[in-house]
């Protein structure tokens, strides 16, 4: 965690160089901090902070002010910016800092609400509220099919940020009491139901991914020999992964690139409302915000002709500003998510685990990252925080359910963690809707009717895209003049910064061609994709660069 967030300062800053094809008019010392300064580069194509905040100061009104720099509101911004609009998004301390870096690191389609949905069809609901349970069964099956969509999407047009890693569900008895999620099938899971509901999840994907299958207990062992002789076989499907604060700035800087203007440590400290004629004096339209810089203390006024609040969490605090900082009702509460980095021998380097039985019902995820262990995640309601902890009954419980499938020999205990983290996923209501409106099972896009400002919250990262597309389709639904004036979503047929000049091969050829170890260049094209070229250069110009910044 602490090497990605220093890889991901070190892609928003300007590195010095003497070549004239990065050198610009700015400056910044060397690492060691006693040479002269130096120009310093920036990406090809993509203005730098200081040059985003003086558009933000001389543009007299954008179309669009995104409020939060989260996968979602980097998305909004991308998705605003390829329909030809204006657009300027603000984020108060880094991009991806909060939520969106702290997940579980997969872009998963759906399986455990799908699970869920099967299961409500063999509760007492069912015959309660036939109807009912029907539309919601239906329902979570559209977002299903919506998650697979956008799955399927992002490994495509991410190829060095997403890849493919297969889970095993390990089976240790023939027959599960009480039943996972209270569905009396799944009791019957060990005996064939789990493979025909993976094969299911494979249609659902149109065969997209690889291929679920069987693994029997002597090649498992061999795989995981850490797990215990009891395990009888496992279940193997296939999931999405990524490195989701490097996919977070690979989306803001793709916005940035398609004209976004972006900036990061720009907190919001007030709302502007519109005093003009066209809006009634009730209305209290918001027409824009004042800006602080975190870094340098600067104020700035930012006029916009619409306002997007993505602030995940925090949401609630933004409508207090839309309010005047008065009380509201909360429509988003908090769910905390935990995850521990154990050793690396407690995984194997390219397949991960789930344990679909727990001792409370929740899905455990084992999973390989960056050589270590990654395992999570809880679920609990909790207060919303700058800075989550984890607490330690969530480690002992982690730490306790991922023992059950250990062999003596590799039990863990506390002093195997070696990090932790908590994010706050945000599960929001929408305050503006008709009585009586069905609630959203995913996302919620919400419009103000009265300033005019759209919000949009909960969702998940596989469907960022999806998110920040109904975001803005709301927003123009209600701004007929920018309606007017902008294109169709275009979002499916961009790819992301990185992908561009991206081989599966291309570790192998930095490496030959600048030197490197293969676990650097592996490391470069992972992070940076096509642009590892431009990296490769800077360190070529500066041989310091080269050294690792951490070992």
């Amino acid at each position: 965690r602490r090497y990605d967030d220093t890889m991901y300062r070190l892609s928003l800053r300007r590195i010095p160089c003497r070549s004239s094809r990065f050198a610009t008019s700015h400056a910044t010392r060397s690492l060691s901090g006693a040479s002269p300064r130096v120009d310093h580069p920036g990406i090809p194509g993509i203005p730098g902070r200081e040059e985003m905040l003086k558009k933000m100061r001389d543009t007299e009104e954008f179309d669009v002010l995104i409020i939060g720099g989260g996968a979602t509101g980097a998305g909004v911004a991308l998705d605003a910016a390829t329909r030809g609009l204006k657009v300027v998004c603000v984020e108060r301390e880094d991009f991806g800092s909060g939520t969106s870096s702290r997940s579980t690191k997969l872009l998963w389609a759906g399986i455990r609400y799908l699970a869920g949905a099967f299961a409500t069809l063999f509760q007492k609901q069912m015959l309660t509220s036939p109807v009912k349970t029907l539309r919601g069964f239906y329902d979570t099956f559209k977002m299903v099919m919506g998650c697979q969509r956008e799955r399927n999407w992002l490994l495509s047009t991410a190829p060095h940020l997403t890849n493919w890693v297969p889970l095993a569900v390990p089976i240790d008895r023939w027959f599960i009491w009480p039943p996972p999620m209270k569905c009396p099938p799944a009791a019957f899971g060990p005996m064939g139901v789990y493979w025909v509901f993976f094969k299911f999840y494979d249609l659902l994907a149109k065969f997209s991914c690889p291929p679920s299958h069987i693994m029997g207990k002597n090649q498992l062992l061999r795989l995981f020999p850490q797990l215990d002789e009891r395990i009888k076989y496992a279940c193997v499907f296939y999931e999405g992964q990524h490195d989701d604060a490097r996919t977070n700035l690979s989306i803001a800087l793709t916005a940035a690139e398609h004209g976004a203007v972006i900036a990061n440590h720009t907190e919001v400290t007030k709302l502007l409302r519109d005093s003009s004629e066209e809006h009634a004096v009730d209305s209290s339209v918001i027409t824009g915000a004042e800006i602080r810089c975190r870094i340098s203390g600067e104020s700035l006024k930012v006029r916009a002709k619409s306002v997007v609040m993505c602030g995940g969490p925090f949401t609630d605090w933004l409508r207090e500003k839309e309010a005047n900082d008065t009380k509201i009702t909360p429509v988003v509460n908090g769910a905390a998510g935990t995850h521990v980095v154990l050793p690396g021998y407690l995984c194997p380097s390219e397949t991960g685990m789930v344990d679909m039985a727990t001792s409370d019902g929740r899905i455990l995820f084992y999973l390989p990252w960056e050589g270590h262990t990654l395992v999570g995640t809880t679920d609990v309601k909790c207060s919303i925080t700058d800075r989550p902890i984890p607490t330690e009954e969530e480690i002992d419980w982690i730490l306790t359910e991922t023992n059950n499938y250990l062999s003596p020999q590799c039990q863990v205990s506390r002093k195997d963690v070696m990090s932790a983290w908590s994010g706050i996923r945000p599960l929001a209501g929408d305050p503006h809707a008709a009585p009586g409106a069905p609630v959203s099972r995913d996302h919620v896009v919400s419009v103000n009717p009265n300033t005019k400002v759209v919000f949009v919250a909960g969702g998940k990262w596989t469907t960022y895209r999806e998110m920040a597309e109904d975001a803005i389709d709301r927003l123009l639904e209600t701004n007929p003049s920018l309606a007017a004036s902008a294109g169709l979503c275009k979002t499916l047929s961009v790819d992301l910064l990185g992908a561009k000049g991206y081989d599966r091969n291309l570790a192998v050829s930095l490496a030959k061609k600048h030197g490197l170890s293969i676990e650097v260049g592996e490391r470069l094209a992972r992070c940076y994709g096509g642009r590892a070229v431009d990296v490769c250069h800077v360190f070529e110009e500066i041989p310091q660069y080269k050294a690792p910044i951490v070992q």
